[in-house]
């Protein structure tokens, strides 16, 4: 079988639909995407009645693995065995042969989840020449997320926006796993509809903790003080506590005035609506600006993120920031040393900036 990366993948769970299994299949990337790319095939065998046995190399050792291969299935006649850290047998290169003996019964599968793996090592040439192996580190970051919704979408028959896959990138944040959860949220969610929306997105989709940093200021700038304090109660309803929700809103508040100033002179990227433009001449912007080191907190900052709150910059005067900034400064006062509620605290924050909105 030849290397099935990206949408290739594919046709791996096409050919397990129908039976037709690899002896051995060599899954290499994040842990948490191994197992689910794994296991999506395991499910549909296992829905035919084959029998899966789960084992981790960090707690049985190769000759057990070899022991588990070659005794005979209780089940039936389709064994399918699952090997997590599997990049432990890089070390063993003297007792793969054993291993791979048993693999051509036709009656065994051995899926291998390893991280990282050599590629002059036994495993890596069976899997490449008679095997499966599946690269899921080839693409980095969003690119990588994209491409694992791209298929995901077609796949399950949705449709759905450059923008919408952006926002809801911007949401879900960069782990695998929160990513993985949510999107499956959204499947179920649109139902029998063909096309997902924002509207879905939003509608299901928890943002990871640190996408609250834009979240809770949006709220505030755009729909204003009650729509901001709706959204501070399911903050601490969750358990926040009051002092980070704080230091969500510097940062916001940091970030948003950082981009001001990035923004002064270019007010052609100021009002551009096409987000593939704009993502192209604001990471240019960002070198030109700052050519050294760019702000951490742009550098982390998802381009999409900076696309939708650039929209508050508008019409807004130098004078603004500063007085955010006091309204802040006593914020942390009321809190820390005036022991205020904390609920009361914010909304007479959000109601001051809301002023703040109008006179400048």
């Amino acid at each position: 079988m030849p290397v099935f990366a990206g949408s290739h993948f594919r046709r791996l769970l096409d050919l397990a639909r129908r039976d037709r299994l690899a002896p051995l299949y060599l899954f290499i990337g994040d842990p948490q995407e191994t197992l689910e790319k794994a296991g999506r095939i395991v499910r549909i065998q296992e829905e035919k009645g084959a029998l899966c046995e789960r084992v981790d190399l960090e707690e049985v050792s190769p000759e057990d693995l070899r022991s588990l291969l070659v005794s005979p299935g209780l089940f039936g006649p389709r064994r399918l065995v699952m090997v997590r850290k599997a990049e432990i047998l890089a070390q063993h290169k003297e007792q793969i042969s054993p291993l791979l003996e048993p693999l051509g019964s036709g009656t065994v599968h051995l899926f291998l989840l390893a991280s990282r793996f050599p590629e002059d090592h036994p495993l890596y040439t069976f899997a490449l020449e008679r095997g499966a192996l599946v690269p899921l580190h080839l693409q980095k970051g969003r690119a990588r997320f994209l491409a694992e919704m791209a298929e995901r979408l077609s796949a399950e028959g949705y449709t759905m926006d450059r923008q919408v896959a952006e926002y809801f990138l911007s949401l879900v944040g960069e782990d695998y796993a929160h990513f993985r959860n949510e999107l499956e949220k959204v499947l179920l969610y649109a139902g029998e509809k063909e096309r997902i929306e924002k509207e879905d997105v939003e509608a299901v989709v928890t943002p990871a903790p640190e996408t609250y940093s834009y979240l809770l200021g949006d709220t505030l700038l755009e729909e204003g003080a009650e729509a901001a304090r709706g959204l501070l109660r399911r903050l601490l309803d969750q358990g926040d506590p009051p002092l980070v929700i704080l230091a969500i809103l510097e940062n916001y508040f940091k970030r948003l005035w950082l981009l001001a100033y990035l923004f002064r002179g270019r007010e052609d990227l100021l009002r551009e609506t096409r987000f593939e433009v704009f993502q192209r001449t604001y990471a240019q912007a960002l070198r030109e600006t700052w050519p050294e080191k760019v702000p951490s907190l742009l550098e982390r900052f998802p381009p999409y993120a900076a696309f939708r709150v650039k929209r508050h910059l508008f019409g807004l005067s130098p004078g603004f920031f500063p007085e955010v900034f006091k309204a802040l400064y006593e914020l942390d006062v009321s809190l820390k040393r005036d022991f205020m509620a904390p609920e009361k605290a914010f909304y007479r924050f959000f109601l001051r900036v809301q002023e703040l909105g109008k006179k400048f």
